[in-house]
């Protein structure tokens, strides 16, 4: 229960990529204005001074604004709201302790349990001395009680004690520690996750070691063999086009790390522009012409003439970096048939694909196929490892991961393959109104319905 009622805080109020501190400050917070409500209401309840009601309905109505506050990105106003907090609350807990009890009312627990949660919230170099100031804040009211016993207001009866115990300790066990041992999980998740990362980097250094260390072993080798005076001008110029095609890797290969590395350090900004599909695809046919010509397939764009002069408003370039990954990928798998990418409307979405005739994928490959330098293995004698390290479907993930989009495959082995994938775009002009577009996907991997849905 504590965890959906996080996950629908962190959801209202903040972001996947605030810091793990700002949700379980966003937790607390919620979980004491929750408590200084329920307190407001049992005070009254059970005849407590007035002063006291007061109290906690100010702290009430100011971790309110603290919650309205924090609904705001910047770092200012999320800082001033931490600050509000902190010293909202020290100064409710020692008007508590002065009008409720002092050393006999809960008042003390409460500051432990508040000593804890700035240790939980804040787990930094200062958290020590403000720890020291809460527990010698606890020594001078506690000196002030002892030299001075007529400031603090007691209760009028043990029953009134007893049963504000009773609901500061209720509230203790029923969110305060849940909520201290729900972080504490997340907490001991977030260190395996780091232990799996630091894993997975170090086996990404050594995959781009090995493959960046082939092309180059290439190119100082042949660049050797060049030197030699005895070679034909045929020989020379397989060498320079041995050369000039492991630079060709080389380069995409770097850039790819690149991309990958910047997307998944969250580097890379959605630039937004205006365009027509038309125009995207015919770049993107353009693009790609030449490297098809070298082969035997059919390359083609489809659109359905109702969705030819549509025109949305997303990032072009991040969108055509898909486009080319997959192209690319289909033209290295594939050695006969097409390769054809398209789009269409279904259910008010846009969705574009990439499909070839290649070798297809076995179902036990596809949930792997899109993790960082995986390539296919299906046992056919297509060689899909050629020119590339894996990073291709890795990055169109990323891209689609950024611009809060999904990316699907459908295969069959000996058959082919389909990527389909689609994003948050806005439409700004479309000539079909709200229908769907009516053509037939035909592509021989899947049924209509099975795509689109």
């Amino acid at each position: 229960m504590l965890k959906h009622f996080t996950k629908t805080l962190v959801k209202k109020f903040l972001t996947e990529q605030d810091d793990y501190t700002d949700h379980f400050f966003c937790l607390i917070v919620c979980l004491t204005f929750l408590f200084s409500a329920v307190s407001t209401l049992f005070n009254f309840l059970i005849g407590l001074p007035g002063m006291v009601t007061v109290w906690s309905a100010i702290i009430s109505l100011t971790l309110l604004l603290v919650v309205f506050l924090f609904r705001y990105p910047g770092k200012k106003y999320r800082s001033f709201a931490k600050g509000l907090f902190y010293i909202s609350a020290v100064i409710t807990l020692n008007g508590m302790w002065i009008f409720n009890g002092g050393s006999q009312s809960p008042s003390p627990i409460i500051f432990l349990a508040f000593m804890a949660l700035i240790v939980f919230l804040e787990p930094k170099p200062g958290v020590g001395f403000i720890s020291l100031l809460l527990g010698l804040n606890v020594v001078a009211l506690l000196l002030l009680e002892l030299h001075f016993p007529d400031m603090v207001v007691m209760y009028q009866s043990a029953k009134q004690r007893t049963l504000d115990f009773v609901v500061v300790i209720s509230f203790l066990f029923l969110a305060v520690v849940p909520a201290l041992t729900y972080s504490r999980q997340i907490i001991i998740q977030q260190k395996e996750q780091a232990e799996k990362d630091n894993q997975q980097k170090s086996a990404y250094l050594a995959n781009m070691s090995h493959e960046i260390r082939t092309p180059m072993n290439a190119i100082v080798g042949f660049a050797e063999l060049l030197k030699s005076p005895d070679l034909t001008k045929s020989e020379q110029h397989d060498y320079i086009d041995i050369i000039r095609q492991n630079s060709d890797l080389l380069l995409n290969m770097l850039n790819n790390i690149l991309d990958l590395s910047k997307l998944e350090a969250k580097l890379v900004e959605i630039n937004t522009s205006e365009f027509s599909i038309s125009s995207l695809f015919t770049q993107i046919f353009n693009a790609h012409i030449t490297q098809i010509r070298k082969t035997k397939l059919h390359f083609e764009q489809d659109i359905p003439d109702e969705l030819r002069n549509i025109v949305i408003k997303s990032d072009r370039t991040l969108l055509f970096q898909v486009f080319s990954n997959l192209i690319t990928n289909a033209i290295k798998v594939t050695r006969q048939g097409e390769i054809r990418y398209g789009v269409r409307l279904k259910n008010q979405r846009i969705h574009f694909f990439v499909f070839d005739t290649g070798p297809g994928i076995p179902k036990q490959q596809q949930e792997k196929i899109f993790e960082r330098f995986s390539q296919l293995n299906n046992g056919s004698n297509v060689n899909t490892t050629a020119d590339g390290v894996g990073l291709g479907l890795s990055i169109c993930k990323a891209i689609l991961n950024l611009l809060d989009g999904q990316i699907k495959l459908h295969s069959e082995v000996n058959k082919g393959s389909t990527f389909i994938f689609s994003f948050s775009s806005e439409v700004i002009s479309c000539n079909i109104g709200e229908k769907d577009s009516g053509h037939p996907v035909n592509i021989p991997v899947m049924e209509k319905e099975q795509a689109f849905s």
